[in-house]
């Protein structure tokens, strides 16, 4: 009776393994990033920056999916390509590199079998949770300089209690969608353009007011009180503290838009894949 009951479960696991014995990709990926935030508030196709990663995913089925991967762009902007007068006198201006690591469940909207002459193509969603790493920097007379540490909005200041120096790191939630399409055996393109509403408003070192020249002259230094407020490059005067610098009603958020090579190992027959 022993005997023929671990025959039993060590026959159901290995239909199970069979079953479940799935399809695995590795996809490379190239293509451009871009921001919208403060200093750019919208999308824009003529500021974007190269980019590229690789990644990893397990199909559980035809249509479900899960993700993970590394991901890697530049991103800037400057307000002297503004679409106001007032944001083109503010003057501000910022790059950062962007490395990211995400998950995400992506679901095909068609059945989608890797090697099966109908199957071979599906749009597709995707949603997840991502970690990256920034580093807002801009240049002054030929120097290249990290804003952060200088607290351009008073950071770290008594007189704003509620503005400690924001974290380099967070996190962000990635979403888009995309096509895939395979084009021989086991080999196959995605082209896809996602974005990732972070949970910062510091990617471009801009959120709130601005603290006053004097107050960081004082504190930070002449290259804050420099940075803080280059409305002066262009003959302006200076800005009253606590006057408008940036909006701080949403988070900045970060794109990318690229193709994926992909090759996928399939792991034992799979019926129900069929």
């Amino acid at each position: 009776m022993m005997r023929k009951l671990l025959l039993l479960i060590a026959t159901a696991f290995m239909g199970t393994a069979a079953v479940q014995a799935q399809i695995y990709d590795f996809g490379i990926s190239g293509g451009v990033g871009g921001y919208v935030g403060d200093i750019q508030p919208f999308v824009s196709i003529t500021n974007v920056k190269p980019g590229g990663g690789f990644w990893f995913k397990y199909n559980l089925n035809p249509h479900w999916g899960g993700r993970i991967g590394y991901m890697t762009t530049d991103v800037g902007a400057s307000d002297k390509n503004g679409n106001s007068l007032w944001q083109v006198n503010r003057n501000l201006n910022f790059n950062t590199y962007i490395s990211e690591l995400y998950g995400t469940v992506e679901f095909n909207f068609l059945r989608y079998i890797t090697g099966h002459r109908k199957y071979f193509h599906t749009p597709f969603i995707f949603a997840g949770l991502s970690w990256f790493r920034f580093n807002p920097t801009t240049v002054i007379n030929g120097r290249l300089v990290e804003l952060q540490p200088l607290g351009t909005e008073g950071q770290g200041l008594d007189v704003f209690p509620g503005r400690p120096f924001y974290n380099l790191t967070s996190f962000a939630i990635p979403f888009g969608l995309g096509y895939r399409w395979i084009f021989y055996k086991f080999h196959s393109l995605t082209f896809e353009l996602g974005a990732r509403y972070a949970f910062t408003d510091y990617i471009d070192d801009v959120s709130q007011t601005y603290p006053g020249a004097d107050l960081l002259l004082a504190e930070r230094g002449q290259l804050s009180s420099l940075l803080s407020d280059r409305s002066w490059e262009l003959g302006f005067n200076l800005r009253e503290p606590f006057s408008q610098r940036g909006v701080n009603t949403f988070n900045d958020l970060y794109w990318f838009a690229g193709v994926s090579y992909i090759f996928t190992i399939n792991s034992g027959r799979c019926p129900r894949f069929r």
